[in-house]
């Protein structure tokens, strides 16, 4: 149900009732930005397409593999059914619908919905990869996409009704869907239907955006979706269009998957029944692939999702690629997959041709390690800590591995937050609109506070102190349990070393070497300064018989970030401020930000400006609303909303709020 203009007392009414599930603000995206150049039909002769040509679909042409008794879709503006490279494979039964205007036959007024269908199934002027195949759609943009439309179309797609909206037919339903919609970020409104079209065999393909100038992590929703196969787009010469999105996504994941051919592709244009034109953009990229799935999916009926994403990301071309010189997310430009290409560019004749491969599982069934949301609730009390995360999905995973964490609630506190509880009594919950809840399916309680082990990874400088183990593993136990230690590097040096670090510097490839960073513990509480009492910024008292118990009652606390602690209690603050010597006082600050990041600027996202030690930038970012990340430079602690891309700057050290 979608409500326009209502005001926020019918919404809390609304939101009161029990058959209510969840209320959200309703999402509306932009299809991929595109330049075009439109051509009348007869100042072009009839020839390949220059990216049909690339991916080598012709190759397969001549063993007869063009996309017969395979159906392709997009959700899009609209196509303009009677042009000539369309009108011949439009599978009219159960094949269009118009949320907006209810036509009974496909229509476009915007032209980029023709486009892309001509390049997915075109069948002449030599523009389809699949030209065989038979097309449906819905319109689920008019320009705009609003999310309602969007998700209309998304139900008509999973499960085809006629064209007067009866008779609904789930084996009606395209193998394909080709996207070119997207917003930048974290309110997943599309997952659960995306996860509908992977159980019914469908299989997603999105645009990766056209945000590349924006710098690394630009990646928009729902390409971001590890449910789907994200495209970015390449050039003639097998560059990387300079527009094409860079990872990792909004859910740090690896995006795009792969990448095509998306500048000045010819294609069908709205403009008449025999007019053509050139447009560029990831949308233009996106319908290559679902093309050549078309192609796959002919030879291969039965394929899964994940044979086919290992069938295009196992054999693609990257020996060609002129790279881009950038680095996102870590991952070099030469080192394959990356941020920028994905796995590579997509050649459709190797996978269809090469041996088949195990698959490389995109969505592994398992059991659900959580219940399922439960929105508009929040849990109530019972914290162990907080962690920032920009994705709901995210805090299942960070309870499990949470000593003592069996629930959480998800709010959009400082960019997104999951607050991580522990319940041993029927769970108290607590209406709240934008907050949901849920709980750990048999609890393990993990005792593992450290990330998983980066291989032949170091990160420069910044050592504590060092200790002797033979295995990379046993290095975290040692960061905990060592004030100032944030993050270690284990090399096989005297039989094994355990390199303890108190901040994140450069990253090195070192074969041999594994990296680590803790997740939360005591370790994240500074070195201790006897005899020094932090003035003022009290916010609790906690009895403790050592000074050493103040630093978890300090991250039980959500308030804290620093303590004092004087005869057998812990006097919990907000920040460290004023000090002054007082005898027999021990006081530490208690870090609940990411390991710094040395020569690392966070772009964009700007709140405020603070002058202060790079040390306090963390609880002066927790104490400010709406702040969840901080970059800090010559004495200055400039405050963001969240982190954004990263740009190298040797001045700035930055860290994110956990």
């Amino acid at each position: 149900m979608y409500i326009d203009n209502a005001p926020n007392d019918l919404v809390q009414k609304i939101a009161a009732l029990p058959e209510v599930k969840s209320i959200c603000e309703p999402v509306v995206m932009a299809l991929g930005d595109t330049k075009s150049d439109d051509q009348p039909a007869s100042a072009v002769n009839e020839s390949i397409e220059w990216g049909i040509k690339k991916i080598q679909a012709p190759a397969l042409w001549d063993k007869g593999i063009k996309g017969d008794g395979i159906v392709v879709a997009n959700i899009d503006t609209g196509v303009r059914y009677t042009h000539e490279s369309l009108i011949s494979n439009w599978r009219q039964d159960y094949g269009w619908f118009d949320p907006y205007n209810k036509t009974k036959l496909p229509n476009d007024s915007w032209g980029h919905g023709t486009h892309v269908m001509g390049t997915m199934v075109g069948t002449t002027q030599g523009i389809g990869v699949a030209p065989n195949a038979k097309w449906i759609a819905c319109k689920g943009c008019n320009y705009l996409c609003q999310q309602h439309m969007v998700m209309q179309c998304a139900e008509f797609l999973l499960c085809p009704h006629d064209k007067d909206g009866n008779n609904s037919d789930c084996s009606k339903a395209p193998h394909v869907i080709n996207n070119s919609f997207g917003w930048y970020g974290t309110y997943f409104w599309m997952e659960d239907m995306i996860t509908a079209w992977r159980e019914a065999g469908i299989i997603p393909v999105f645009s990766n955006g056209n945000n590349g100038t924006e710098g690394c992590a630009y990646s928009t929703y729902p390409a971001a979706s590890p449910q789907v196969i994200a495209v970015g787009s390449t050039d003639g010469s097998d560059s990387l269009w300079s527009d094409s999105s860079l990872g990792p996504s909004v859910m740090n994941r690896l995006k795009p998957d792969i990448s095509a051919p998306g500048v000045d592709i010819y294609s069908a244009s709205n403009d008449n029944d025999g007019s053509f034109s050139w447009k560029s953009g990831t949308s233009m990229a996106a319908p290559h692939v679902s093309g050549a799935i078309a192609l796959y999916l002919s030879v291969n009926k039965d394929a899964t999702y994940d044979e086919v994403y290992t069938a295009l990301t196992n054999n693609v071309e990257t020996d060609r690629l002129y790279s881009p010189n950038k680095t996102c997310g870590g991952i070099p430009n030469t080192q394959y997959p990356n941020n920028l290409f994905g796995y590579g560019r997509m050649d459709i004749f190797k996978a269809v041709t090469a041996p088949p491969s195990t698959p490389r599982p995109t969505m592994p069934h398992s059991p659900p390690k959580c219940t399922k949301w439960l929105d508009t609730f929040e849990i109530s009390g019972s914290d162990v800590k907080a962690v920032s995360q920009r994705t709901a999905a995210d805090c299942c995973d960070e309870c499990r591995n949470t000593p003592k964490c069996n629930a959480f609630s998800f709010t959009k506190d400082n960019g997104g937050t999951c607050w991580l509880k522990a319940e041993d009594k029927p769970v108290n919950w607590v209406f709240k609109l934008g907050v949901k809840s849920a709980r750990v399916l048999n609890p393990t309680n993990y005792q593992t506070t450290c990330t998983t082990l980066e291989d032949n990874t170091h990160y420069a400088g910044y050592d504590v102190t060092s200790t002797k183990q033979e295995a990379a593993e046993s290095c975290c136990g040692d960061c905990e349990n060592t004030p100032g230690c944030k993050l270690f590097v284990w090399t096989n040096h005297s039989g094994g070393t355990c390199w303890l670090k108190s901040i994140k510097g450069t990253r090195v490839t070192l074969v041999g070497a594994k990296a680590g960073f803790l997740l939360a513990g005591p370790s994240s509480c500074g070195g201790v300064e006897s005899n020094v009492d932090f003035v003022g910024e009290n916010v609790a008292q906690v009895p403790a018989n050592q000074a050493a118990d103040c630093c978890s009652a300090c991250h039980i606390h959500q308030a804290c970030n620093a303590y004092s602690w004087l005869g057998g209690v812990c006097y919990l603050k907000g920040r460290r401020a004023e000090t002054k010597v007082v005898p027999g006082v021990m006081s530490a600050r208690v870090d609940k930000c990411s390991a710094l990041e040395t020569d690392v600027y966070y772009v964009g996202n700007n709140l405020s400006e603070v002058k202060a030690d790079v040390a306090d930038c963390c609880a002066i970012c927790r104490e400010t609303s709406n702040c969840g990340a901080f970059s800090w430079a010559n004495g200055v602690c400039y405050l963001k909303t969240y982190k954004g891309a990263s740009q190298a700057n040797a001045t700035f050290i930055s860290a994110v709020v956990i």
